[in-house]
């Protein structure tokens, strides 16, 4: 197990991420199914779209608070779900809910066609047969970060119980389940979630408001806990290259100086392994070399400092590790498409909807939180 500062280390770089990417959550409908009945979920295109979320990523989830169906996605085998359960797409994958699975699904959009970010809106569908209820929301992200994402399975479901509180997931490699045995997290947790539906049952003074800050409190308690299950072997990728005892130092540093001049040999030789090992087991894990992460870590936060600073575009570019204006232009609009003060009037243009969430992906309140270079 790691230590207690390198495991601060590993929590650092994720609270810098997810404040960088500015996670936000909504309380998107809830739903009452009759049997018969099955739905098929938007696609993560279309579900940005109709969110009005042109930019980042979109992760549904669902909370059942009554009764029970059977949920698929894409070759991944059936999950059945159950009240209490809470299932979540971290990649904003398509997915059909059922009560009946040799049912035709109705796509969610014939049945709830106007969204609103002004109020919890309530769906009926189905046969008139016994009840499923459903809270059903979403967290945007206003980037899209994919090593994380790209770490996480395809379905996280949380499974509460009389005396058990379990985290099931499922992707192509198959399904895990894990107990989470700490007393403390499981009380938090069932509580949490039953204020939820507390919550948006009967709305109170601010309700948008704590609604998304349980949405968000919810999954970052999840990615708490999936770190944890990386750290035992569970699955890959950037969540268990944290723990890596060659990795997980080498993304701290570049988290910690993004605006050091970085090559993998002088990343390999603050790490203390050689630069071949350290590149070789960093493509393992993320994905992608330590300077192509480096690369799209600065493009994250030169946005993240565009929208949610005053900071010039020149002190920027020095922030984020580019020695001239023209440097950072040029690779900002290759990575994003527009000229970064282009990029950031069009942001600051965008109106506030109702709860906070900026139409279009553009700026709203911050949550919680705290050049090109050769590879060498």
């Amino acid at each position: 197990m790691p230590t207690a500062g390198i495991q601060d280390q590993i929590v650092d770089v994720l609270s810098e991420v997810l404040r960088v990417v500015r996670l936000s959550g909504t309380i998107h409908f809830r739903a009452e199914f009759t049997h018969p009945w099955a739905i098929l979920s938007s696609p993560p295109a279309l579900l940005a779209a109709r969110l009005q979320s042109s930019e980042g990523s979109v992760t549904p989830f669902h909370v059942v608070t009554e009764g029970n169906c059977l949920v698929t996605s894409g070759a991944l085998p059936p999950i059945h779900i159950e009240s209490g359960d809470v299932i979540v797409f971290p990649r904003g994958d398509q997915h059909v809910m059922a009560s009946d699975p040799e049912l035709a699904p109705v796509p969610i959009q014939d049945i709830y066609s106007q969204p609103s970010a002004e109020q919890i809106t309530v769906v009926n569908h189905g046969g008139g047969g016994p009840p499923a209820r459903f809270i059903c929301g979403f967290l945007h992200a206003d980037q899209r970060f994919d090593p994380l994402l790209k770490s996480l399975p395809a379905i996280l479901c949380i499974r509460s119980r009389e005396d058990t509180l379990t985290l099931e997931t499922l992707d192509s490699s198959g399904r895990r389940v894990q107990a989470i045995t700490h007393p403390q997290e499981k009380e938090w947790w069932r509580a949490s979630v039953r204020y939820l539906m507390s919550e948006t049952a009967t709305p109170g003074p601010g309700n948008r408001a704590v609604l998304a800050r349980l949405a968000e409190s919810l999954f970052l308690e999840l990615l708490r806990w999936q770190l944890q299950f990386a750290t035992e072997g569970h699955g890959g990728g950037w969540l268990a290259g944290l723990h890596d005892p060659q990795v997980g130092p080498a993304l701290t540093l570049l988290h910690a100086q993004p605006e050091r001049s970085w090559t993998v040999e002088a990343l390999a030789r603050e790490v203390g392994v050689s630069r071949a090992a350290l590149a070789k087991r960093f493509v393992e894990l993320v994905g992608e070399s330590p300077i192509q992460y480096l690369a799209g870590w600065r493009m994250h936060l030169a946005q993240h400092l565009l929208q949610d600073s005053t900071l010039g575009v020149a002190e920027i570019a020095g922030r984020v590790g580019y020695d001239s204006d023209a440097a950072f232009n040029r690779a900002f609009r290759r990575v994003v498409g527009s000229p970064p003060a282009t990029w950031r009037q069009a942001r600051e243009e965008q109106p506030l909807a109702a709860d906070g969430i900026q139409l279009n992906g553009g700026r709203r309140p911050a949550l919680t939180g705290r050049s090109s270079i050769p590879e060498t």
